[in-house]
Parts: C-alpha cells; structure tokens; sequence
C-alpha cells in the first residue's frame, strides 16, 4: 500500500469513527483516590437512567474510564472496595458529545465532614492540586513545577520553568543547578529516559531546547531511590511532555514582543543570513570550501620556495574561502511566537478501547541586543617568594562594546497512545526540537599589558545550529487483577550541535598626528582564525521494571525490581584555520573586505627568471586542525537494583534497596591516546517518611550516589577557552565522584493547595572533579582533576499560601515563595595551593564549589480566578547568591554576581479567548561578573570581570481553545 492510499484510508477510517461516535455520546473520566491522588484500577463505574442501570466500566491503569451512551440524562455510580461510593449529579448528555468528570474517592477510613469538603474541593481545581498530592505520596523527596504554573509566569521554555523550583537556579539560560552544586552533579531526562546534551563542555541537557507548551509539567527529584539513575547529586529532573486529552481539544496562540534594546533596531549586528536560518538550520552557505587532501586538511606550505605545485594549491584553497569576516548590519524583528497542538482520543469495537493522541508544534524568533558589553582581564603580578605583594590587581585587558544574538527556536512532538484492554497501554511519543544562533561582537579598547598607546579591537561572528529527536516506546501492563505490575521503556535520541564558519578576527591600531596605522600582528595578538565544530551523540536507554503489592499488618507495600541499559556514544570534530602572512601580502588598513580580497590571497605575484617561475604568496590559509582535538567517546552503563517499599504501621513508610550500576566509558583523541572508565558500583538508599497527622508528614533518608566525568572533561585533548584566555586540557586520568548524601524534610498540608516545608541536607564528595589551574605548564592552562575532598550542606523553606485567613474574599489572592541557603567547601589540590601561595600567601585551602549559589530565592504573588473574572495575574522574582563562574587560580576567582529578575503576567479569558500581556526583567539588572582583591592596607572596589544589560521586554500575546 503506498503513502497516498494509506492516507485516504486512515482519512476514511478516521471520518466514520467519528460518525459512529457521533450517534452516541461519551461520558470518561479518572477515578483517583481522594487522600493520596493514586489512580485506584479496577473500580467499577456504573451508569443509571431513571433508577435503571444503563451500563458499566471498569477503570484502567491510570484510573481512567470510558461510557459510549446515547443521548439522556444519567447518573454516574463510582464504587470500589473499602472506599465510600460516590454517586454524580444528572449529567445531561448530547449526541456526539464528551463529558469529563474526575470522580476522587475517600476511603472508609478517612470518611469525615472535613476531608469531604476537601474532596468537593479538589474537584474544581483538580489541576492545581496533582502536584501536591504527587510530592505528600512520594516516597522520595521532590518538587515541580506544573504546566499551569510555568504559562501563569509567562515561562517560555523548560529552563526558564524549572527555576521556579525551590533550591533551583539557570546558569547561562540553559544549564540547572539543583540545590547549588554545578550542572555535574544534575541530570535531566524526558518521559523517565535519559537524552543527550549538545553542549561538548557540559554534563548537562540545554533545558532552553524545550519549548513550554510541549511540556505538562517537570519534576524534580532530590533524593536517590533504587528506581531511578545513580548519577545525579543535587536533583534529576524529569521533563513530561504532554498526554493526550480526555475529548478534542485546539490550542493555538500568537504573540509578539518588543524590547527596547533588541528590536526594530537598525544597528543590529550579526552573520550574513542563510535561507534556512529561520528555521534554525544553516542551508550550507557557511560549509568549508572544498579542501585538496582526502583527509580534509590543508597542506602545510613549506619553508622552501621551489614546490610551486603546492603553492597553486594552496592559492585555490585560500580564494575559495568566504570573504566576511566581520559583523554585518540586519536590522532587528519584534519578538514572535507562535504555538498550535491538537488531541483527542476515539473509542474502537465493542469493548471501547482507547486510542489517543497529541500533536503540537511552536516556533520562537527572537532578538537580544548589548549595547555596551564589557570585558576586562585582571593579573596579579604579586610575587610573595621575594616579598612583592601587589596593592591591585594589573589591568590586561579593557574592552567594550555591542554584541548580539538572533535566535529561533521550534519544536514538534506527536504522541500515540492505545489501549488493547483496561490492564495494558502502550504509548509511542517522538520529539524534535531545532535552535539556530546567529551571533556578533565587537570590542574595543585597550591591552596594557602590551603597549598602553595602541587600540585593540577584535570580532566574534558565527551561527550555532543545535537539533535533538527523540523516541520513545512505553508500556505499562498489570497483571492477575492488579497483583503484579510491569512498566517499560525503550528510547532512541539523536543529538547534533553545528558550528559552522566561527570567525575572529583581531587588530590593532595606533593614531598619531592624524594618521592611523593598524596591525594584525600575530605574534601579540591571536591571528585571524576559523573554526568548524561538529558534535553529533546517540542516546539509547532501556529500562523494565516490576511491582509487586502486597500488605504487612494491613498497610499497603510494594517490591519493585527492575534493570536498565543506557549507552551513549559522542563524536566531535574541530576544524580550525589560520590566516598566515605571506612575503608579498598587503597590511591591514582597516577595511576587512578589502584586506581579504583576491589579489591579497593566496598568490599575489609570479617571476620567471632563466625558465623558472616562482610564485609569491599574499595573505594564505594554514591548517591549524589537530587530530586529537577531534575525538569519539563511548559510554555504557548497566543497572539493576531492589529496592522495597514497606508500610510498616498506618503512619510509617520505609524505602530500602540498592542499585548496582557497571559503567564503561572510553574515549579516543586523534589515534591513540585514550581513556577509559571501567566500575562497578552498589549505591544503597534508605529513606522513611512518618505521617505526623492527616497533613503533616516527616521525610528523612541516606543515599549514596555518583557523577561521572563528561566525554570533554576525559578526552585528552586541548582547546583554547576564550572567556579565560587558557588552554583548557582534558584527563584521560579522572576518576568517577561518590556522593554520600543525608535528608530530612517536614512538610504541612494545611489544605489542597497550601504547603509549608522546611528540608535539610547533607552531601559529602569523594574525589570530586573540579576545573584547577595547572601551574607546571610553561603557559596558562585549565585542566579537570580529581580533589581529595568536597562538602555541601544546606536549608530549604517553601511556603505556598492564599489569603483567606485575612479574609474569605481574598482567597483567589496566593502568595508562593522558596529559599535554599547552601554552603559548600571544597579542598584546593595541594600543588595547585602551593603555586597560588607563591604569588598570594593570604589564599585559603578551601572555596566554594564551582558554579555553587550560596542562596536563592523565588516568590510569586498571584491572583487567580479562571471561573468567574477570567483574570490570571502573577508577579514573580527570584534572585541567586553569587556564585564561582571562573576558577582563576594565581588570580582571585571570578564570581557572577547577584542580580533580581522580576516578571509580571496579566491574562483575561473570555469564554475560548484568551489575551495575554506579560513584562520581563523589569528591573534590568546588570549581568555582572567581578573578582575582588584586597590585601592588607588596601581598600580595593571589585574589579569588574564581564558587564552588561539585556534590557525589559514586553509581550503581547492571544490564544484561542477549543
């Protein structure tokens, strides 16, 4: 059958489902328990006419049930064992319609006045309670976030959601920090299975990848069970992508936004444009030119003038480069975006199984602009071994001026899910998610440190392309009536980060008596350069897991058993060429395009003298590429683990287990050089959570876990860090982290949407991994070492509360707020502290971890009345302590500063329109990062590292739902 008559077919099977259906109506709905929001399976529902039954179900897997009735009034009957049967109100029924209800049961031993009210309570705001019924009956300590939440906020992506999270932080816009500790020591995975990270320097997913509205909700978990991966420390969060709905639903929504800085600006730098660009991809306008050898390297030139073959070689290679180097002007958009998703579910045969589904898809188009971007380098020239200590630190580098980014960012993901009976669902999911980054820089300033009377300038210009797809094959089955649970998982993903054409370009320039003589001097300054950067990853991971319930005295337990395989395997590729000068290349005069035209490339002049011909070069392209800055990596990793869930007494739960993980890793730099990883690790875990009342529970657990090096960090290969003005090196040497982790949590439930809870935590590192300076090497050079020690403990408060106790009118009035105060400590190797003491003798032993906030702070005030006003409005700031950015070993390290990012959202419905209107980072803080140096005597302000503003950005949004 080709495509196009499995189209018609699908179209037609599709139309009369829908006629079928249209004769009768649907009554479906979820059948949950009322105290812990479990989906209770096997309840029985029953449906009356006029006091005669009219039809029955039994609820599925997830509590859910389907009716097919014809048109009338009914009632619907809930009943199940040992919970009070609930009997709905007249539900009024029309041919071709779905009714929705959610029916929470009590069971007979909660049965009260007060609880009931609770339940009727639930009901009519069941979405906002799911999260907290979720985080009072987990057996591990978490947060989240819901969808309702991160659209209230105005959130649009995962990493702008998720730092609404109590003791969370975004560093850069992209990477999560749980509970202070870098983004080593968290993971993030989508449905339950791990994906790839496009970012070669990171052990972490770019969250900023993900659109909002593909996103039901995300939690975070902060405690270890055997269940889940051992290689997470401070939180693995687990992004859910959305589920198909209960009846038809269309969402579509439109925005735009405009921000002073960034849009209709007609200074807007950046790389030429490809025609794909708005797609977020490159249409090949920036791939290298075609290279002679089959390596695809260039031929060196070589030190003697008689080899002309090779010359006229290299001149083609060198005329066939693109001619821009520098920023180019395109004036700047408005902010747009753009979401639509569709879903619904049909009911097939006699016994009305289930088939769902969701599609959606968004698209960004976005604009940031710094008018005056600052960047300094600062030295310690202090030398205490002869007794020179240093008032201040040196000036290096001074530069400023603008830099900009255009970024598109879309994604598509189609969700498929069927039912074969009430026991067993299989669902498939697929997701792609495309960004494009087309950014420029320009500076200006001065080199001190070289001559104080020259001029510096220097141009960043390129276009980053990043893509994942990702998927996934779920099961979940239950067996003998519910006595026996399976759940399982395959995942596929695909990863690739595109870095195609990265150019800088440097000079330098001096004005005397009216003149001005520019330099492009490569042995001062970085010659003018081009990068090709390719990394592409496949993730696989598979997982089966088994529950078993049974009772101990009455109390619900339940064994679960299970194993996993996940493997991953990274190939990077770095191509880099340099311009070189030849004999007869024409200076640098200030105009780039006319620097770089043809006859300044390549060859630039022939002689021939007695029959020979010698051809002089002008400016021509080297090679720099080096085969082990290119390298492949392999990861394995093996799992199984038990782990029991016991209800002791009526108020006490225990969770005991282990999780054995084998790890493999392997990487390979040019042809030889290699590292690998070869553990087996048994990671216990032991928590307990002892309800203190009906509202108040009492968390406590031991955990250990582990993190391992990322591919970059054990690759042992060098590149050159531009923000450090380093070498950064990897160690094939580097060893896996062990993490002894302790909790405790009290938490209180005052009603179905307030919470008061107060954490504690405990986390002891061994042998963790951290950035040193190595002091040994003839030139600055970052390098990833194992340190003997590191510690990390802290306090965490939430508070989410309405305003009825002040008074009943004011209970659509909500206040949420979250504080994480953390301190962390980690032991500087003793080579390492040595050399800093020889140049700064008053330097600790100890600092902070990198990239670990010493609090943060998130607070919401909302107003929230979907029902009657339509009205959402929501004003909400969160704020980060400062925090290590740069290890500077010899020079004092570089600290991002605090600053606070306020945002408000107003939202009015009417009926099936919806119009949004949203401010973002009304206080425009500074992005500012600084170090500080004070010796005795001394009264220093703190030396400013990197400087800039983004500037406020207002949106105005409508969205229509069916």
């Amino acid at each position: 059958m080709n495509l196009k008559k499995l189209l018609i077919f699908s179209c037609l099977f599709l139309s009369l489902q829908f006629f079928l259906n249209a004769q009768n109506g649907i009554i479906r709905g979820t059948v949950t328990d009322g105290e812990s929001g479990e989906a209770l399976l096997g309840a029985t529902v029953i449906v009356f006419q006029d006091g005669q039954q009219k039809g029955g179900a039994y609820t599925d897997l997830e509590g859910k049930f389907n009716l097919k009735l014809p048109a009338g009034d009914y009632t619907v009957q809930s009943r199940f064992i040992s919970y009070v049967t609930d009997t709905s109100e007249v539900i009024s029924l029309a041919a071709g319609e779905t009714k929705v209800m959610n029916v929470l049961m009590l069971p007979e031993t909660a049965a009260n006045e007060d609880l009931a009210v609770d339940i009727v309570a639930r009901k009519n705001q069941a979405s906002n309670v799911t999260l907290f019924n979720k985080k009072r009956n987990a057996i591990q300590t978490m947060d989240g976030v819901t969808s309702e939440l991160f659209q209230r906020t105005g959130a649009n992506d995962a990493a702008a959601a998720v730092s609404q999270v109590t003791g969370v932080t975004v560093e850069g816009g992209k990477y999560v920090y749980v509970r202070g500790l870098g983004d080593r020591y968290s993971k993030t995975i989508l449905n339950g299975a791990e994906i790839p990270g496009l970012d070669p320097n990171r052990n972490t997913v770019q969250m900023d990848l993900f659109p909002s509205n593909l996103i039901d909700n995300i939690i975070v978990y902060k405690t270890f069970t055997p269940d889940l991966p051992g290689s997470f420390t401070g939180g693995l969060v687990d992004v859910k992508t959305k589920d198909f709905p209960d009846k038809f639903t269309l969402n579509v929504s439109a925005s735009s936004g405009y921000n002073p800085n960034a849009n209709l600006n007609d200074n807007f730098i950046g790389d030429i444009e490809g025609s794909r660009d708005w797609l977020g991809m490159d249409d090949g306008s920036r791939d290298r030119p075609f290279i002679a050898n089959e390596n695809g390297n260039l031929t060196t030139i070589p030190n003697f003038d008689t080899d002309n073959e090779i010359k006229q070689n290299i001149d083609e290679i060198s005329k066939s480069f693109d001619k821009n180097w520098a920023p180019v002007v395109n004036p700047s958009g408005l902010n747009q975006s753009y979401r639509i998703s569709v879903g619904n579910q049909y009911l097939f045969g006699e016994k009305n199984r289930a088939f769902g589904f969701i599609a959606s898809l968004s698209y960004n188009n976005s604009y940031r602009y710094i008018e005056n971007q600052i960047e300094n380098r600062w030295r310690n020239t202090s030398n205490a071994q002869i007794g020179n200590i240093a008032n201040s630190l040196n000036s290096e580098i001074n530069l400023a001026g603008p830099a900009a980014e255009h970024e598109v960012l879309w994604g598509g993901l189609i969700k498929l899910s069927y039912k074969p009976s009430e026991n067993h669902k299989v669902s498939f999911n697929y997701l792609h998610n495309q960004s494009g980054n087309n950014k420029a820089r320009t500076l200006t300033g001065g080199i001190p440190k070289d001559d104080p009377a020259i001029t510096f300038e220097t141009r960043v210009v390129g276009f980053l392309e990043r893509a994942i797809d990702v998927m996934q094959l779920q099961g979940e089955h239950a067996f003998a009536e519910g006595k026996l649970k399976a759940d399982w998982s395959a995942s596929y993903a695909i990863s690739s980060q595109n870095e195609p054409d990265l150019r800088f370009f440097s000079n330098s320039l001096i004005a005397e008596d009216g003149v001005t003589n520019y330099d492009v001097d490569i042995s001062i300054y970085p010659e003018p350069n081009r990068f090709w950067r390719e990394l592409e990853e496949t993730n696989g991971d598979f997982k089966l897991n088994f529950e078993l319930p049974f009772l101990i005295k009455e109390n619900e337990s339940k064994l679960k058993f299970g194993g996993a395989y996940t493997f991953k395997d990274r190939t990077f590729m770095e191509n880099r060429y340099n311009i070189a000068l030849g004999s007869d290349a024409e200076g640098y005069e200030g105009d780039i395009a006319d620097y770089f035209r043809d006859s300044n490339l390549g060859i630039v002049d022939t002689v021939t003298r007695r029959g020979f011909t010698r051809y002089d070069l002008g400016l021509y392209y080297q090679d720099a590429s080096e085969a082990r800055n290119n390298y492949t990596g392999e990861q394995d990793i093996t799992a199984a683990y038990v782990m029991g869930v016991l209800g002791l007494t009526d108020r006490l739960k225990v969770t005991v287990g282990a999780r054995l993980e084998s790890t493999f890793i392997e990487t390979i730099a040019g042809n030889d050089s290699i590292g690998r990883i070869e553990e087996n690790d048994l990671l216990p875990a032991l928590s307990g959570v002892f309800a203190l009342n009906d509202k108040m529970n009492l968390r406590a657990g031991y955990s250990r876990t582990l993190a391992r090096p990322t591919f970059r960090e054990f690759a042992p290969f060098a590149s050159f860090d531009f923000v450090n003005d380093a070498l950064l090196v990897g160690n094939p040497n580097l060893q896996r982290t062990l993490v002894d982790n302790a909790d405790l949590r009290w938490e209180w439930y005052p009603t179905f949407s307030e919470l008061v809870s107060v954490s504690l935590f405990y986390k002891n590192f061994s042998n963790p991994i951290e950035r040193v300076l190595d002091l040994r090497s003839q030139n600055p050079q970052f390098e990833f070492r194992n340190v003997d020690n590191g510690l990390a403990y802290g306090l965490e408060v939430e508070l989410r509360k309405n305003f009825s106790f002040l008074a009943e009118g004011l209970r659509k009035l909500e206040l949420g707020a979250n504080v994480a105060l953390i301190n962390s400590r980690i032991d500087i190797a003793q080579q390492e502290l040595e050399g800093i003491r020889a140049i700064d003798p008053t330097r600790e032993a100890r600092r902070p971890m990198f990239g670990q906030s010493p609090y943060t702070v998130n607070a919401e005030l909302a107003y929230i009345d979907p029902e009657v006003t339509g009205l959402k409005i929501s004003l909400n700031y969160n704020i980060f302590g400062e925090r290590i950015a740069v290890v500077g070993g010899t020079d004092p390290n570089i600290f991002e500063q605090p600053r606070g990012l306020m945002n408000f959202t107003l939202s009015k419905t009417f009926k099936r329109f919806t119009v949004t209107a949203r401010a973002r980072n009304i206080l425009d803080p500074a992005y500012l990062l600084t170090q500080e140096y004070n010796p005795e005597g001394s009264n220093n302000n703190p030396f400013v590292f990197r400087s800039y503003r983004l500037g406020r950005t207002f949106t105005l949004g409508a969205s229509f739902k069916l």
